[in-house]
């Protein structure tokens, strides 16, 4: 995977992380979201009524782009410097991984309790 969604020429010391078992390259300094975004990984993460979600505001406060960062799950990408050899895994949630979602579906515009 390469990066092909970066607006300027990418500059500082590169290494690698890992995104649901593949290698994609990162930039020192950058965050998660930002290493993920250029390229080209937009679908994020699940909510807890499992829908696919991704990032929102980039700057943590709508939670839209928690993933599971080196087996810590609801991690904010966008809050999340990368580090080398980081393990990344979006669509990710143990509340949705955990729960029959079959049997409690809440229909849209029910209430949910």
């Amino acid at each position: 995977m390469r990066r092909n969604q970066d607006i300027t020429d990418a500059v500082g010391e590169t290494f690698s992380i890992h995104v649901n078992g593949e290698t994609v390259p990162a930039i020192a300094g950058e965050s998660v979201l930002s290493t993920l975004l250029a390229s080209n990984i937009r679908a994020l993460s699940k909510n807890d009524y499992g829908r696919l979600a991704s990032a929102y505001c980039g700057m943590g406060v709508c939670h839209c782009c928690t993933l599971e960062i080196n087996a810590r799950h609801k991690q904010r990408a966008c809050q999340v410097a990368v580090q080398p050899d980081m393990d990344v895994r979006t669509e990710a949630n143990i509340v949705v991984e955990n729960t029959d979602l079959e049997s409690h579906t809440v229909e849209q515009g029910e209430t949910h309790v």
